[in-house]
Protein backbone atom coordinates (compact mmCIF):
# COMPACT_ATOMS: atom_id res chain seq x y z
CA UNK A 1 0.00 0.00 0.00
CA UNK A 2 3.10 2.51 0.68
CA UNK A 3 4.41 1.64 -2.68
CA UNK A 4 0.89 2.29 -4.53
CA UNK A 5 0.57 5.52 -2.42
CA UNK A 6 4.28 6.77 -3.29
CA UNK A 7 3.36 6.30 -7.29
CA UNK A 8 0.43 8.66 -7.29
CA UNK A 9 4.32 11.00 -6.38
CA UNK A 10 6.84 9.43 -7.21
CA UNK A 11 5.96 7.22 -10.55
CA UNK A 12 2.73 8.35 -11.91
CA UNK A 13 4.05 6.84 -15.59
CA UNK A 14 4.38 3.29 -14.25
CA UNK A 15 1.15 4.37 -12.36
CA UNK A 16 -0.97 4.94 -15.24
CA UNK A 17 0.37 2.23 -17.16
CA UNK A 18 -0.71 -0.02 -13.92
CA UNK A 19 -4.16 1.89 -13.80
CA UNK A 20 -4.47 1.24 -17.72
CA UNK A 21 -3.85 -2.70 -16.96
CA UNK A 22 -6.60 -2.80 -14.26
CA UNK A 23 -8.92 -0.61 -16.10
CA UNK A 24 -8.45 -3.13 -19.44
CA UNK A 25 -9.00 -6.21 -17.20
CA UNK A 26 -12.43 -4.73 -15.47
CA UNK A 27 -13.64 -3.70 -18.64
CA UNK A 28 -12.85 -7.06 -20.10
CA UNK A 29 -14.80 -8.84 -17.30
CA UNK A 30 -18.22 -6.40 -17.09
CA UNK A 31 -18.16 -7.10 -20.88
CA UNK A 32 -17.95 -10.73 -19.54
CA UNK A 33 -20.07 -10.74 -16.66
CA UNK A 34 -22.85 -8.67 -18.89
CA UNK A 35 -22.66 -10.72 -21.87
CA UNK A 36 -23.09 -14.15 -19.94
CA UNK A 37 -25.89 -12.72 -16.93
CA UNK A 38 -26.78 -9.40 -17.74
CA UNK A 39 -30.75 -10.26 -17.03
CA UNK A 40 -29.54 -11.37 -13.82
CA UNK A 41 -27.98 -7.82 -12.76
CA UNK A 42 -29.46 -4.92 -11.23
CA UNK A 43 -26.62 -3.23 -9.22
CA UNK A 44 -22.30 -3.33 -10.60
CA UNK A 45 -20.14 -2.94 -7.90
CA UNK A 46 -17.28 -0.93 -7.82
CA UNK A 47 -15.05 -0.11 -5.71
CA UNK A 48 -12.08 2.08 -4.88
CA UNK A 49 -10.89 2.91 -1.24
CA UNK A 50 -10.30 6.70 -0.94
CA UNK A 51 -10.49 7.86 2.37
CA UNK A 52 -8.69 6.11 6.29
CA UNK A 53 -10.79 6.89 8.76
CA UNK A 54 -9.06 10.36 9.72
CA UNK A 55 -8.34 11.64 5.92
CA UNK A 56 -7.93 11.10 2.17
CA UNK A 57 -5.41 8.59 0.91
CA UNK A 58 -4.80 10.51 -1.86
CA UNK A 59 -5.20 14.30 -3.21
CA UNK A 60 -8.45 15.10 -4.52
CA UNK A 61 -6.22 16.89 -7.41
CA UNK A 62 -4.09 12.86 -7.82
CA UNK A 63 -7.81 11.44 -7.88
CA UNK A 64 -9.08 13.52 -10.42
CA UNK A 65 -5.55 13.17 -12.61
CA UNK A 66 -5.83 9.44 -11.97
CA UNK A 67 -9.00 7.59 -11.14
CA UNK A 68 -11.71 9.82 -11.95
CA UNK A 69 -11.71 9.19 -15.86
CA UNK A 70 -11.35 5.75 -15.24
CA UNK A 71 -13.98 5.47 -13.04
CA UNK A 72 -16.62 7.66 -14.90
CA UNK A 73 -15.82 5.40 -18.09
CA UNK A 74 -16.86 2.03 -15.66
CA UNK A 75 -19.86 3.70 -14.57
CA UNK A 76 -20.44 4.72 -18.22
CA UNK A 77 -20.09 0.97 -19.28
CA UNK A 78 -22.70 0.16 -16.39
CA UNK A 79 -25.00 2.65 -17.40
CA UNK A 80 -24.71 1.84 -21.29
CA UNK A 81 -26.72 -1.95 -19.98
CA UNK A 82 -29.06 -0.17 -17.66
CA UNK A 83 -27.84 -1.07 -14.74
CA UNK A 84 -27.12 0.88 -11.42
CA UNK A 85 -23.31 1.86 -10.10
CA UNK A 86 -23.01 1.00 -6.54
CA UNK A 87 -19.62 2.56 -5.51
CA UNK A 88 -17.56 1.21 -2.28
CA UNK A 89 -14.93 3.98 -0.53
CA UNK A 90 -14.41 3.66 3.00
CA UNK A 91 -13.61 6.56 5.49
CA UNK A 92 -13.41 10.21 5.23
CA UNK A 93 -14.22 10.55 1.56
CA UNK A 94 -16.20 13.79 1.23
CA UNK A 95 -14.40 15.90 -0.62
CA UNK A 96 -14.12 12.83 -3.70
CA UNK A 97 -17.91 12.93 -3.21
CA UNK A 98 -19.17 15.58 -5.97
CA UNK A 99 -16.54 13.86 -8.39
CA UNK A 100 -18.21 10.90 -8.10
CA UNK A 101 -21.77 12.27 -8.54
CA UNK A 102 -20.03 13.57 -11.84
CA UNK A 103 -18.78 9.91 -12.75
CA UNK A 104 -22.39 8.38 -12.63
CA UNK A 105 -22.02 6.71 -9.56
CA UNK A 106 -25.52 6.09 -8.14
CA UNK A 107 -25.12 4.53 -5.06
CA UNK A 108 -22.51 5.26 -2.39
CA UNK A 109 -21.04 3.13 0.50
CA UNK A 110 -20.56 2.06 2.86
CA UNK A 111 -20.97 5.36 4.72
CA UNK A 112 -18.80 5.41 8.17
CA UNK A 113 -20.58 8.51 9.81
CA UNK A 114 -17.96 8.14 12.32
CA UNK A 115 -15.33 9.91 10.17
CA UNK A 116 -14.84 13.14 9.59
CA UNK A 117 -16.90 15.14 6.90
CA UNK A 118 -18.97 11.78 6.85
CA UNK A 119 -21.80 12.63 9.47
CA UNK A 120 -25.36 11.79 9.39
CA UNK A 121 -27.12 14.54 9.20
CA UNK A 122 -25.00 16.49 6.33
CA UNK A 123 -24.39 13.80 3.56
CA UNK A 124 -28.27 13.83 3.03
CA UNK A 125 -28.20 17.85 2.98
CA UNK A 126 -25.55 18.25 0.53
CA UNK A 127 -25.58 15.05 -1.55
CA UNK A 128 -29.00 13.31 -0.85
CA UNK A 129 -30.19 13.98 -4.27
CA UNK A 130 -27.30 12.74 -5.79
CA UNK A 131 -26.83 9.27 -4.06
CA UNK A 132 -28.59 6.35 -2.91
CA UNK A 133 -26.77 5.59 0.29
CA UNK A 134 -26.32 2.45 1.44
CA UNK A 135 -24.78 1.43 4.91
CA UNK A 136 -24.49 3.35 7.46
CA UNK A 137 -24.83 1.56 11.10
CA UNK A 138 -21.96 1.72 12.99
CA UNK A 139 -19.88 -1.58 12.84
CA UNK A 140 -17.11 -0.66 14.81
CA UNK A 141 -19.05 0.88 18.46
CA UNK A 142 -22.77 0.14 18.05
CA UNK A 143 -23.16 -3.01 16.48
CA UNK A 144 -20.50 -4.52 18.36
CA UNK A 145 -20.16 -3.11 21.71
CA UNK A 146 -23.79 -1.37 21.79
CA UNK A 147 -26.98 -3.08 23.11
CA UNK A 148 -30.05 -4.26 21.25
CA UNK A 149 -31.75 -0.89 22.08
CA UNK A 150 -28.39 1.19 20.91
CA UNK A 151 -28.73 -0.60 17.25
CA UNK A 152 -32.59 0.11 16.72
CA UNK A 153 -31.69 3.90 17.44
CA UNK A 154 -28.89 3.52 14.92
CA UNK A 155 -31.01 2.39 12.71
CA UNK A 156 -33.71 4.46 12.84
CA UNK A 157 -31.38 7.42 12.85
CA UNK A 158 -29.84 6.26 9.53
CA UNK A 159 -33.05 5.73 8.23
CA UNK A 160 -34.36 9.03 9.13
CA UNK A 161 -31.17 10.75 8.01
CA UNK A 162 -30.07 8.68 5.15
CA UNK A 163 -32.93 8.11 3.99
CA UNK A 164 -34.62 11.30 3.60
CA UNK A 165 -34.32 12.15 0.20
CA UNK A 166 -33.48 9.51 -2.53
CA UNK A 167 -33.46 6.45 -1.27
CA UNK A 168 -31.06 4.27 1.32
CA UNK A 169 -30.42 0.69 1.73
CA UNK A 170 -29.86 -0.54 5.14
CA UNK A 171 -26.89 -1.73 5.93
CA UNK A 172 -23.95 -2.20 8.43
CA UNK A 173 -20.92 0.78 7.32
CA UNK A 174 -18.93 -2.81 6.72
CA UNK A 175 -18.57 -6.01 6.76
CA UNK A 176 -19.98 -7.08 10.34
CA UNK A 177 -17.16 -8.13 12.26
CA UNK A 178 -16.62 -11.44 13.83
CA UNK A 179 -17.92 -11.24 17.47
CA UNK A 180 -20.30 -9.33 17.29
CA UNK A 181 -23.48 -10.23 19.24
CA UNK A 182 -26.03 -12.62 17.52
CA UNK A 183 -28.46 -10.26 18.99
CA UNK A 184 -27.39 -7.06 17.64
CA UNK A 185 -27.43 -8.38 13.91
CA UNK A 186 -30.85 -9.43 14.67
CA UNK A 187 -31.94 -6.46 16.47
CA UNK A 188 -30.74 -4.32 13.36
CA UNK A 189 -32.87 -6.49 11.00
CA UNK A 190 -35.76 -6.34 13.44
CA UNK A 191 -35.87 -2.29 13.69
CA UNK A 192 -36.40 -2.38 9.78
CA UNK A 193 -38.99 -4.27 9.54
CA UNK A 194 -40.82 -2.49 12.92
CA UNK A 195 -40.23 0.71 11.60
Amino acid sequence: MENALMDVLTAPEFLEAALDRIETIQTKLLDRFFSESEEFLDIVFISEDLGTQESQLISVSAFEAHLKPRIRRLCKLIHNHGKLVLFHTDGASRPFLPHLIECGVDILNPIQHICPGMELRSLPEDFGTDFIFHGGIDNQHVLPRGTPKDVRREVRVCIETLGANNGYVVYSCHNIQSGTPVENILAMVDAVHNL
